[in-house]
């Protein structure tokens, strides 16, 4: 999940003394990856300036890499009570919601995000994950596309839309998608694993053996990549190259037997 930057500072009416010096240490340890030390700072903050929006925002962000969602929530809920158009709350909580997926919540706050102000793409490619969770897959692809227009450069953006394209049956869009995410992250192993899958649903299945062959290149422990190429292979006649990733499969996630056993053998 994406997060707008924490912020940095208070309100000028807040800005004096005790309540700036906890949110300060509050930003210095967040950014430390010192989480749990920076939400005892923000607490300092919140307890010395209440009306102030930014610490109940800021110690949220840390309740959310510590994965306490709720906690985040409850602190986000109180930062847009305090400040209706505090936008980075309102992003941030719509990540939160969206991590619990709770996406029609998360959407309402993404559309809100977007209402102030409508120029940043990473809003758009979370309200696009909202509507994928869904399986709105036409508005997520709308969004892909206008967060692709505002940052060409995003490979997960591609990416995403390429799932979602896939979803839809659109394979050689997807296709595409793959190999602009792929262009940008030349070492995207899942990038190459998922175009894989739409080349075999082409039927393109030497193609779709080349890239599973790269992303285990790049993934060599990533087990569902070794069971998508022997199924490939088995389709192609290739019976013991076949086996031979589905033991490599095995061997890296047990759960994967039943499903890449032969049906006459169960």
């Amino acid at each position: 999940m994406y997060s707008i930057l924490v912020v940095i500072g208070l309100p000028a009416l807040v800005a004096a003394g005790e309540a700036q010096n906890a949110f300060n240490d509050g930003v210095k340890l967040y950014r430390a990856g010192k989480f749990k030390d920076a939400i005892t700072a923000y607490d300092r903050a919140v307890k010395t300036a209440p009306e102030a929006a930014e610490p109940y925002n800021n110690r949220g962000l840390a309740y959310f890499k510590l994965g306490k969602s709720d906690d985040a929530i409850k602190d986000y809920d109180v930062a847009i009570k305090l400040n209706g158009k505090f936008t980075d709350a309102l992003f941030n909580r719509g990540n939160a919601l969206l991590a619990h997926n709770q996406y029609e919540r998360a959407i309402k706050d993404y559309d809100e995000v977007i209402k102030q102000n409508p120029k940043i793409p990473r809003v758009y490619d979370q309200r696009g994950h909202a509507f994928y969770g869904l399986g709105q897959f036409d508005k997520a692809i709308q969004d892909y596309n206008q967060a692709q227009k505002l940052n060409p450069k995003d490979a997960e953006v591609y990416y995403r839309r390429g799932l979602a394209y896939r979803r839809l049956g659109k394979h050689e869009q997807a296709v595409q998608d793959y190999a602009e995410a792929i262009k940008l992250k030349p070492k995207y192993a899942e990038a190459y694993n998922n175009r894989a899958n739409s080349y075999s649903l082409l039927g393109k299945y030497d193609l779709a053996v080349k890239d599973y062959d790269e992303a285990i290149k790049l993934d060599p422990k990533n087990a569902r990549i070794y069971g998508n190429r022997g199924l490939i292979k088995q389709r192609q006649g290739k019976n013991e190259e076949a086996q031979k990733d589905f033991k490599s499969a095995v061997d890296l996630d047990p759960s994967l037997k039943d499903k890449l056993e032969p049906a006459d053998k169960r």
